[in-house]
């Protein structure tokens, strides 16, 4: 994301070391690519707006966007859910201690009110989260077991946080 909506006052890193990161984070890993295809864009990235912009150029592909269940519950308050909706199907995975129930309830909900397709995802959940390993560098403690090595290299190499 090149300039995330809500990270507007936020200090975020140069998005060429969060590029790299991502390149280090699936280099060997065939089923991923690395796309630039935000950091091309002037303007705010909204996921709407980047949803779109994918539909057009790839007209023949289905696209997916993935959120976290905490997420889930904001979904509404994002700029233009209707055009998410039209453009991918929602897949929500547990985070934040959000009980199955409860999203269940909330996928059907908002695939009813905006005419799309949420899908609940079932996967173990994982306590860690980017701003936590974030605050944990910043405080000096080793974060080796959450990022891929080459990963944590480049972090400790440019003191990234």
């Amino acid at each position: 994301s090149k300039n995330p909506p809500h990270k507007q006052d936020r200090k975020i890193l140069p998005e060429a070391m969060r590029a790299e990161m991502v390149k280090l984070a699936i280099s060997g890993e065939e089923r991923f690519c690395f796309s630039d295809f935000e950091l091309r864009r002037q303007e705010v990235t909204y996921t709407a707006k980047t949803l779109e912009l994918l539909c057009r150029q790839y007209p023949e592909e289905q696209f997916y966007f993935i959120m976290g269940g905490d997420s889930l519950f904001q979904f509404e308050h994002w700029y233009h859910p209707e055009k998410i909706m039209q453009y991918a199907v929602i897949l929500a995975v547990s985070r934040g201690g959000v009980r199955r129930e409860e999203m269940d309830s909330r996928a059907a909900c908002l695939s009813k009110k905006f005419h799309g397709d949420v899908q609940v995802l079932e996967m173990p959940e994982m306590n860690i989260s980017s701003s936590m390993i974030r605050e944990k560098i910043a405080r000096g403690e080793d974060v080796g077991e959450y990022l891929p090595e080459s990963v944590y290299e480049y972090i400790q190499k440019h003191h990234c946080y």
